[in-house]
């Protein structure tokens, strides 16, 4: 059986609209994997970029009421229990690839079932792309999203190998930046590239980034 990778859409899409999205990556990883592309619970409005080009594809999804930030909460969110059940029903899973928002429910997805581990890697590597981040990633002491964005922090970090793609024209670059300390230093990539905030399109660079979790999964 070929390993598989667990792929989480971001917030105010679909997991075929992700699919188009993520298509280059998926060409690159599906020489190594099988994909699967699993679905968020909330409807919503589209997400940003989805229109107009994805109209039609409605109802878009979401994994958790984080706008406004007063929504979100400190440990979990509604869809860890559904996230939990597709992950245990549909795998093992090898890896994750995340976007958006959708590398917000990894990060709880993973942390969680390394706490159920005993701090053991539920998987053997993360991919997370233009990142957002709990609280949206606030530091400012007069911020009052600021102690939650700590606390949330200090809930632990994620000890599976993570690879990170951070766009500078991204506008939720703060966010990206500040969600890659939700991961271990030591099992870390981090990779900052041009763009906005989309998956990334450039063959070569799809291409790297397969190569490294191919190469991970073989413990290379």
């Amino acid at each position: 059986m070929r390993p598989k990778i667990l792929m989480i859409h971001g917030g105010g899409t679909t997991p075929d609209i992700f699919r188009i999205q993520a298509r280059k990556l998926d060409a690159a990883l599906s020489q190594f994997f099988d994909l699967h592309y699993v679905s968020a619970p909330i409807e919503c409005p589209a997400g940003p970029g989805v229109l107009p080009f994805f109209a039609g594809m409605e109802p878009f999804l979401k994994w958790m009421h984080d706008q406004p930030p007063d929504l979100e909460e400190l440990d979990t969110f509604p869809a860890l229990e559904d996230m939990l059940q597709v992950f245990h029903s549909e795998g093992p899973f090898d890896g994750v690839v995340a976007f958006s928002q959708g590398a917000k429910a990894a990060l709880h997805l993973l942390r969680h079932l390394e706490r159920e581990r005993g701090g053991e890697r539920a998987v053997d590597f993360v991919i997370t792309v233009c990142p957002t981040c709990p609280f949206q990633g606030i530091k400012d002491p007069q911020d009052r999203r600021s102690p939650y964005a700590k606390a949330c922090l200090e809930l632990g970090k994620v000890q599976t190998e993570s690879i990170h793609v951070l766009a500078s024209g991204d506008p939720y670059n703060y966010e990206s930046e500040s969600m890659i300390e939700f991961f271990e230093p030591s099992a870390r990539k981090v990779f900052r590239i041009e763009g906005g905030h989309h998956m990334p399109m450039d063959d070569g660079f799809n291409r790297k980034l397969a190569a490294m979790a191919a190469r991970i999964y073989n413990g290379i």
